[in-house]
């Protein structure tokens, strides 16, 4: 009796993952269709399952069966590199891309090139490491049998290999590949075709991870969704979006159902095999969080016992460390970065990632390729961003046949013609009278100088039961004008940046009960919160557009507001650092228009919009043709096989703040860390902009531990994180 090898340390055999990949490749090529044509190669399918074949047969090397049998003991050697000389069994002329793919299947060139042997090398030569095969050499040949069996199914196999009779292959087999592959990568006028790499690369890995994690499947998404959402009518952008081919624009007011457009025009754009990822971005965590859930609950029940949608973004493991159980939460945090459910929930920046080629990004390439793409409240990015979405889209639109919605209620119209010029965008979809008639919710009154001036004001409103609104451009603010409201009222709530996960969270779960919230930008974002009245700092248009949204949001069985029109009041005056947040010119532009206005009818927005951004984005114009420019040049340099030393951590430190625990939190945070419990730790973190983590480092109130950055300043459960009070050991816990 033949010794089986082993493929993993649960006791899968070698034949049993080989079969698992094949099956779950199978699935992979109906949801990626052409991408023979797409690369210019039309042996790539059947290249592709020829290597998925092959990918482990260096795993049989004796060192490494021992590895999994004896769990801790390390085989210092590749099992890929061993896998390559197999393929010359194969009876075919060009076995080129089926061994760069089997190469690579783990570790990228550079790493690989450590293996290259050096005359002055003390560590085991490739044919003392070959020759552990020697044993196992049966079963690999009894496998080569049953090439044509496994195959089959996939292409017309001509190519039946020859039993490998003795292991007298030399390095020169992967190390020659290994030099021609660099060599050609380097050469402008090589035939080598950079997608067909990438795209190579992202299929092995993605049916060799998903067949290790016991996975059979890849969800498609629905053909229809009409019966998801029961719509007992549509409206004309959901009329339109649901007919609609191609790259498209919506603009249409806050609580009109774009959600559901969207999902509309992606199931209408999906290809015949209806395997397309669709990708619905959203700039902020809480408004993802929230939309993670409603999708949940929406498509759940039509894929029973699978995981069809996916949550993205920087504390996305957190966020499902807190709604799963453990055993369930292992499994939907590994798929969701994998490409198995068809509804991704993401920022921008889990796409954009993907082309500073962090590792995996070829799977990333691969799950793009004609995707539908979703990006809602596009508004919200500054001109550095916009550039990114903007070069990458243009890259998605026109390299990987993918096809984008642009989202907003209010879009100023130099963001349009930038999206529209560059994506060849022919299709806008507006909401037109009489149902935009529907959505005037809102009268506007500008209150002469800060809110300082009119707290009694605000006391009245909420003596006289009303829910307040109350949004502030600063923490500080924000937190000096709730502490001195807070004692009107039992349901209250302060949300800003600054709180530690578990008390934003909590406060977040909470806020459809308070009568008084208030708050920073964070407030603008998708939150489903309702409130009769609003107080703003001010602010730009677009961002107090936002705000308003969280006031008079629902509507009758007419389809009109239930609360009638609603009182939302903007002062003139904000605080002393307000100019660091938001340009000057731009808020006084708005409060003076806005001046003019009561009833804030949706038409009447959008000029005020316009004419706020007449010069586009201004002074930062440069930086945003600089930003786009730059990265469709990194994009250009993709190269496949290769990829940055950066963790995901590194790439998220370039658009996010600076993590850090309150000092009075730092010994229940280690702690957790010691004992393994990392998203128990994760709890305790908040976030600091990069001008105050700096300003505290200055001061001596930063420290950085084994574990992560402390920083020393006075935490208050309700208020938050007090950047100005160090803590002296008296701050609750």
């Amino acid at each position: 009796m033949i010794s089986p090898v082993l493929a993993k340390q649960n006791g899968e055999t070698l034949r049993e993952h080989t079969e698992n990949c094949l099956a779950l490749y199978a699935k992979f090529r109906e949801i990626f269709p052409y991408l023979d044509k797409k690369t210019g190669y039309p042996e790539f399918y059947s290249d592709v399952a020829r290597a998925l074949f092959y990918h482990d047969f260096g795993k049989a090397a004796k060192g490494f069966q021992e590895q999994l049998y004896l769990y801790g003991k390390r085989w210092k050697y590749r099992h890929e590199i061993l896998s390559v000389p197999f393929i010359d069994s194969l009876i075919r002329k060009d076995t080129d891309f089926i061994k760069e793919l089997v190469l690579t299947h783990h570790k990228t060139l550079d790493e690989l090139g450590d293996y290259v042997e050096c005359e002055d090398s003390l560590d085991a030569s490739f044919a003392e490491r070959l020759s552990e095969i020697s044993d196992a050499l049966p079963y690999l040949n009894a496998l080569i049998d049953e090439y044509g069996r496994l195959c089959s199914p996939f292409f017309q196999v001509k190519d039946r290999p020859s039993s490998v009779k003795i292991l007298n292959f030399q390095k020169e087999i992967w190390e020659d590949l290994y030099k021609k592959i660099n060599k050609n990568q380097r050469s402008p006028t090589a035939e080598y075709t950079r997608l067909r790499g990438i795209f190579g690369k992202g299929l092995v890995n993605s049916c060799d991870y998903l067949a290790s994690a016991g996975v059979q499947t890849v969800l498609k998404p629905l053909p229809d969704i009409h019966q998801v959402f029961s719509f007992p009518a549509l409206n004309s952008i959901q009329k339109e979006a649901a007919a609609t081919k191609g790259n498209t624009i919506i603009i249409s007011p806050t609580g009109s159902g774009k959600t559901e457009a969207a999902l509309l025009w992606a199931t209408y754009n999906l290809d015949k095999a209806d395997g397309n990822r669709i990708f619905y971005t959203l700039p902020y965590t809480a408004s993802i969080n929230a939309m993670y859930i409603r999708l949940n609950q929406a498509f759940s029940p039509y894929y029973p016992d699978e995981i069809c949608v996916s949550l993205l973004h920087g504390k996305a493991s957190y966020y499902l460390y807190l709604l799963y159980e453990q055993e369930k939460f292992g499994e939907v945090k590994s798929l969701s970065r994998r490409i198995y459910s068809p509804y991704k929930v993401m920022t921008p920046f889990q796409a954009i990632k993907h082309f500073f080629s962090l590792k995996g990004y070829e799977m990333g390439l691969l799950e793009m390729y004609r995707g539908l793409f979703i990006f809602d409240e596009i508004h919200a990015y500054d001109a550095n961003n916009t550039g990114l979405i903007l070069a990458m889209t243009e890259y998605l639109t026109k390299e990987l046949d993918a096809r984008v919605l642009i989202m907003s209620a209010t879009l100023p119209s130099f963001v349009k013609k930038i999206f529209v010029n560059t994506l060849d965008i022919t299709h806008e979809i507006r909401m037109v009278e009489p149902e935009l008639g529907k959505y005037l919710r809102h009268r506007c009154t500008i209150l002469d100088g800060s809110i300082c001036d009119h707290i009694d004001l605000i006391r009245k409103k909420i003596r006289e039961k009303k829910k307040v609104l109350v949004v502030c451009n600063t923490v500080k603010r924000a937190q000096e004008i709730y502490s001195v409201l807070r004692d009107e009222t039992t349901e209250r709530a302060l949300l800003h940046g600054r709180f530690i996960l578990r008390d934003r969270e909590t406060t977040e779960r909470s806020l459809a009960s308070k009568s008084l919230l208030v708050g920073t930008q964070t407030i603008e974002v998708s939150l489903d919160i309702d409130y009769d009245v609003c107080f703003s700092e001010p602010a730009p248009v677009d961002a107090l557009i936002q705000r308003f949204g969280r006031v008079n949001r629902r509507k009758g069985p007419d389809g009109m507001p239930l609360k009638g029109i609603c009182d939302v009041f903007v002062f003139t005056k904000g605080s002393e650092f307000d100019q660091y947040i938001y340009d000057p010119a731009l808020v006084d532009q708005t409060v003076r228009l806005l001046s003019d206005t009561q009833l804030l009818q949706e038409d009447r927005l959008q000029e005020i919009t316009d004419k706020v951004y007449e010069n586009g984005f201004g002074a930062d114009r440069e930086k945003f043709q600089d930003t786009k420019d730059r990265f469709s040049k990194l994009i250009e340099d993709l190269m496949p096989y290769h990829s940055t030393s950066r963790k995901d951590s590194d790439f998220y430190r370039i658009f996010r703040s600076i993590e850090a625990v309150p000092a009075c939190y730092a010994d229940p945070y280690r702690q957790f860390h010691i004992d393994g419990r990392i998203y128990d730790a994760m709890q305790y973190v908040l976030s600091l902009s990069l001008g105050q983590y700096h300003r505290l480092k200055g001061l001596n109130r930063i420290s950085q531990t084994e574990y992560g950055l402390i920083v020393n300043a006075r935490y208050d459960p309700e208020l938050g994180l007090l950047v100005d009070e160090p803590d002296h050991g008296d701050a609750l816990v």
